[in-house]
């Protein structure tokens, strides 16, 4: 018998919780938002809604609520913790990205799952935009023929350098890199490809001058092990030290080459764009516009409840722990080739500025 709504709760409520799930939860079909947990007394005044209780602990909240599942929106390295407690007593669970902060965090995650008999959903949103599930759909119809490259750029500002989210954009990088928000460009060659497993990593990187952990600018070229190429660039730099936010500040592009047809995405400077597929079978253009966070976010809980509601299957944008392990073994994997190689960049302007004895 199916349940006729899931009580949820969000844990964690900081800039992410507060401006893109928590509305994004309101929206969606089939859910009960319950309770809401957070470190900080200043933001759970904010919670609207007298019927939301709130917690400064989210042991506490999963204790005393009669809950159905979580979505779990804290800092990266608090995931697996939460994620394990949640799962524990017997939730159902989304995450954000990146799932944990190491790969065998991952795979407690996921074995926890599978001991619970829970859902475990990484919050890979790209996955329900638009455009990707069409570019998914003419490779599932065929139109490419067997795929053999995908590439993918994402540039953006990652908060700026300077400014109120400059700490925020540190903690990013102390933890992730710019793969904290480059890892759903990872995510999305096993998407298009139907899954798959890395191999043949290579990566390298540049601080562009700030001294954190991960490169704020990363080159990475892999194979799936179905024999597709992989190449992602992602950068937190792009247009980072310049304090305006113009319309131009980000740039994305993706290519897909089949050995029957390629799909282009062509973008325009306000985010909106077309994909262009050209092919033995079909050649046509569609138009896409800019996404939200909030949109995409409801669209996956509306599957997830779906899915707790009825036992039906989650669809294939519906990330599971296996896609988020994937993701975080190459975003490891690369951020580490990066740290070992060095800043190319800077050692490039070492090289060429003189020293004392040529002044």
């Amino acid at each position: 018998m199916s349940k006729p709504r899931i009580r949820l709760g969000l844990i964690g409520y900081g800039r992410h919780g507060q401006g893109a799930v928590f509305p994004a939860i309101r929206e969606a079909r089939g859910i009960d938002l319950a309770a809401v947990a957070d470190l900080s007394p200043d933001h759970l005044v904010k919670v609207p809604g007298p019927r939301v209780s709130t917690y400064l602990d989210y042991r506490r909240m999963i204790a005393h609520e009669r809950l159905d599942a979580v979505y779990v929106a804290t800092p990266v390295e608090t995931h697996a913790g939460v994620v394990l407690a949640a799962l524990g007593a017997g939730l159902h669970v989304i995450t954000e990205k990146p799932m944990a902060a190491s790969v065998a965090a991952c795979r407690r995650m996921i074995a926890a799952a599978t001991r619970a008999r829970r859902l475990l959903v990484v919050d890979f949103e790209l996955r329900y935009t638009p455009g990707v599930r069409q570019i998914r759909t003419w490779i599932a119809e065929g139109r490419l023929g067997r795929l053999g490259a995908i590439h993918i750029d994402h540039f953006w500002d990652g908060h700026k350098t300077t400014g109120p989210l400059a700490e925020r954009r540190r903690r990013f990088c102390d933890s992730s890199g710019c793969l904290d928000c480059g890892i759903h460009r990872l995510d999305l060659p096993r998407y298009f490809n139907g899954g798959g497993s890395w191999r043949d990593i290579r990566a390298t990187g540049s601080w562009f001058g700030e001294a954190v952990r991960y490169p704020t600018h990363i080159a990475i070229q892999a194979r799936l092990d179905t024999g597709v190429l992989v190449t992602v660039n992602a950068s937190f730099a792009f247009t980072a030290a310049i304090p305006q936010r113009l319309p131009g500040s980000n740039y994305e592009a993706l290519a897909i080459l089949g050995d029957r047809g390629v799909i282009v995405l062509h973008q325009a400077p306000n985010g909106s764009g077309q994909l262009q597929l050209v092919s033995e079978s079909l050649s046509r253009v569609v138009p896409f516009e800019r996404h939200g966070h909030s949109s995409v976010i409801t669209r996956m809980l509306n599957d997830f409840a779906g899915a707790v509601r009825q036992g039906r299957p989650l669809p294939p944008e519906a990330a599971t722990g296996e896609d988020g392990l994937q993701a975080q073994l190459i975003t490891d994997e690369a951020n580490r080739l990066a740290v070992e190689t060095g800043d190319t960049f800077a050692l490039k302007a070492r090289k060429k500025k003189p020293s004392n004895a040529q002044r």
